[in-house]
């Protein structure tokens, strides 16, 4: 029987690390989600993740990190569900289809969540917006593989970034109405909206498969 090689696989105890790093990550966003982001501290952090203040620090440098963490977590498992749908698909109907997916809906509210704290922190809204921008990189890239060698570099630039301004809309407009104490719908419907406008108004004969 053929074995695989040891070294392809991460050792137990690179797992138990990953397992805790998202441990602490995920602490932080239930306490951004259910106190704000000024209750984040490095000590309620690692008292909800069930680890010292120490270990804290032995994975995140500071408080800010472990928010950054957090909404890139975010954007992995986004890029994962993008990377699922199929190859021939119109680009704009996977990033609709990832939204609209019950199964994906708690990634949606996550970056949705972590917006109203942006609003309440410029902050934490810095820390946000830098993860969104980071990750047009990954996005441009994706959609020049989807789209295929047809449209030239600034097209697919520019839908890129516009897909993202999207999302920068729909997190602006959800998140002030939820600080403002009113009840918007689902931010993920929110989304959806506006890249439904993307597609009517903004694309309107402008291929994109």
């Amino acid at each position: 029987m053929t074995r695989t090689p040891s070294c392809v696989l991460p050792s137990l105890r690179d797992r138990k690390r990953e397992q805790t790093r998202r441990a602490i990550s995920a602490a932080a966003y239930a306490i951004v989600r259910d106190e704000g982001v000024d209750a984040v501290t490095a000590e309620a952090v690692a008292d909800r993740a069930g680890v010292s203040r120490r270990t804290f620090f032995n994975y995140f440098p500071s408080v800010e990190s472990v928010i950054t963490a957090s909404v890139s977590d975010f954007f992995v498992a986004l890029s994962a569900r993008l990377q699922e749908r199929p190859a021939g698909e119109d680009v704009l109907v996977s990033v609709l289809a990832v939204v609209d997916d019950p199964g994906d809906l708690s990634l949606v509210e996550r970056i949705g969540v972590l917006a109203t704290a942006g609003e309440t922190s410029p902050h934490a809204k810095g820390l946000i917006l830098a993860e969104f921008h980071t990750w047009l990189d990954w996005f441009e890239a994706w959609l020049r593989e989807r789209v295929g060698p047809g449209p030239s570099d600034l097209h697919v630039a520019t839908l890129a970034a516009a897909v993202l301004g999207c999302g920068e809309a729909s997190i602006r407009v959800w998140s002030k109405a939820v600080v403002a104490g009113e009840q918007p719908p689902a931010f993920h419907v929110v989304l959806a909206e506006s890249l439904g406008h993307l597609r009517s108004g903004l694309l309107a004969g402008t291929p994109v498969a």
